[in-house]
């Protein structure tokens, strides 16, 4: 019979880790804050009982920026009982509970600091946590939807040819079955390259379906809130130093119907491509907003103060592989432009009158329809 009373409680290795952080931090804070306060002692033959506290400032102040509140009370009460010790020792006049009150407020101004210091550290740091974890998921999103326009794209410039060559060798199979052919050799040679023509064909099929990226699952959002949070990730790569952004959302009209992350990735695409295109530029804007346009949508809008639009590309922009980009793969619109449009929504872009281009796209507001 298993005694379970007797049994060693097991803690989870991150719970464990969660809590020996704060402890440890709490531990050393207070160590190396009280360390400080009780030096004061060693100094007692030197300064007797003049300035009693002269090391439990710097403690109380060490202690308060290690580990926040609890640490410089604590360390607040050690230097009152340092003090107190000083002045009995020194025989001297002791600390009323006035000076007691002055000296505990002190050290509770140093420990709010230090707890508010602490708290926005931990809020940057979850902040930056977040990012990271979106950036990844987008990252993650982009590559899905890279893999599934490139299998289309692929599939429906490969399987005419191939079908192509599968009914010539189909024919030619025919012509040998009625012994037009001088050898049976051959036909089965030609039976061979027709199947392994079909097998290509069904690859690539399988390959299109498997990457497919589906139906989108739609949700009521909020769209400024969806956009800031593309904006900020997008802003926290590489290339984005030195851009002026610019958000004006409309707050009348601000729910819309979509999959967060695949329109935030069309966001983090448009983000990107228009701080590259302002690379060199002296003048580096972008500016983003949110109006409601046609009946029951909300129309966004890109606008950079870059070179624009190449006229060799502008009336293929969207197409797959095609790019105004040195060096890129032509994906990133065809792909934003069919999410837009999965949801329901259309995308274009136009030229600016002072430089630059700005890339349109609406969503359906909620409440107006499914979307997609």
């Amino acid at each position: 019979m298993v005694k379970r009373g007797r049994e060693p409680v097991r803690v989870p290795a991150e719970l464990s880790a969660l809590w020996r952080r704060p402890a440890w931090t709490f531990l050393s804070a207070t160590a190396l804050g009280g360390l400080l306060a009780l030096s004061r002692i060693s100094l007692q033959t030197l300064l007797g009982p003049n300035a009693p506290f002269i090391t439990a400032w710097p403690g109380i102040m060490l202690a308060a920026f290690l580990g926040g509140f609890w640490p410089a009370i604590l360390v607040t009460g050690i230097g009152l009982w340092v003090g107190h010790w000083v002045l009995e020792t020194a025989e001297a006049r002791p600390m009323g509970p006035g000076g007691a009150v002055v000296y505990f407020a002190f050290g509770l101004v140093f420990a709010i600091a230090g707890e508010a210091r602490k708290r926005n550290l931990r809020r940057a740091r979850e902040q930056a946590e977040r990012l990271a974890a979106l950036q990844a998921q987008m990252v993650q999103v982009a590559r899905l939807n890279a893999m599934g326009e490139m299998a289309g794209s692929l599939a429906h410039e490969l399987n005419q040819p191939l079908t192509a060559i599968g009914n010539y060798l189909n024919a030619a199979e025919q012509l040998l079955a009625r012994g037009e052919a001088p050898t049976d050799r051959i036909g089965e040679l030609v039976r061979k390259a027709g199947a392994q023509a079909i097998r290509a064909g069904q690859i690539v099929s399988r390959v299109r379906g498997r990457l497919d990226r589906g139906e989108i699952v739609t949700a009521e959002e909020s769209a400024s809130a969806m956009v800031q949070e593309a904006v900020d990730v997008a802003r926290a790569g590489a290339g984005q130093d030195g851009v002026a952004v610019r958000c004006d959302f409309d707050r009348t009209a601000d729910k819309v119907m979509a999959d967060r992350v695949q329109v935030q990735q069309v966001v983090l695409n448009l983000v990107r491509n228009a701080a590259e295109a302002m690379a060199g530029c002296a003048r580096r804007e972008l500016r983003i907003a949110s109006r409601a346009a046609e009946p029951g949508f909300l129309q966004f809008s890109v606008a950079d103060t870059g070179p624009g639009i190449s006229p060799e590309v502008a009336d293929r922009l969207f197409q797959p592989f095609v790019s105004g980009k040195a060096g890129g793969m032509g994906v990133g619109l065809s792909i934003s432009r069919s999410i837009i449009e999965t949801h329901g929504g259309r995308m274009w872009v136009e030229a600016n009158a002072d430089g630059g281009a700005t890339f349109h796209f609406t969503l359906v507001r909620a409440g107006e329809g499914n979307g997609a």
